[in-house]
């Protein structure tokens, strides 16, 4: 059962049903993302855009705790802007054990509250010395934007099987993309025997 009160004007937070999208995956084809969460929960990685080096530090790191999340009973799934060609150019540069997305008119980008940052969030001091780092690994150095957009913010969300929302990540700032033990947290919420009483967590 879930909450009787609307979802936020500015996209959905713990406990609110996920928005459903038609998307497309790397070879062009319709895709529900409600699908995604039919079978187990989902963890809805929506880059800012596939050369982004922190967005893609992000993919590397979920790739290296794959095993973790699988286990927890959950799928991860990366949605990126542009067309299914840069989804597939990405996919070409690295090894992506997850189920890749792309959103070219970011309705998806929209429904969930991620819109476009300024420049505090873009070039926060905090964010140097990642950008620096990443630059330095061959599969996290920048790479262009790919048919996505430089102001674009990411965020992260966990979603049941019920369609509702169990965790709600919008990065602050670019370089703030939560941990895996967080989206662990969020997975087991979702998991748990009350699932349905709309409890979740918001970052």
């Amino acid at each position: 059962m879930t909450r009787s009160r609307p979802p936020s004007p500015h996209g959905p937070e713990a406990g609110d049903p996920a928005p459903d999208a038609e998307l497309f995956d790397v070879a062009g084809r319709d895709r529900l993302l409600s699908g995604v969460w039919a079978a187990q929960p989902a963890v809805l990685v929506f880059l800012r855009y596939f050369g982004c080096p922190y967005c893609q530090a992000h993919v590397v790191r979920l790739r290296r705790d794959e095993d973790r999340i699988r286990e927890a009973g959950a799928t991860v799934v990366l949605i990126g802007q542009g067309e299914p060609r840069h989804a597939e150019q990405f996919a070409g540069t690295r090894p992506v054990p997850f189920t890749l997305l792309v959103d070219p008119d970011h309705r998806a980008y929209r429904a969930y509250g991620l819109g476009t940052g300024d420049l505090t969030q873009i070039f926060a001091p905090s964010s140097a010395v990642p950008f620096l780092t990443n630059n330095l690994r061959a599969e996290t150095r920048q790479r262009g934007l790919r048919g996505g957009k430089f102001l674009q913010m990411p965020g992260t969300f966990v979603v049941d099987t019920s369609g509702i929302v169990r965790m709600a990540h919008r990065n602050r700032r670019i370089a703030d993309s939560p941990s895996t033990n967080a989206l662990l947290a969020g997975v087991a919420d979702a998991l748990a025997p009350d699932a349905a009483s709309g409890r979740g967590a918001s970052s």
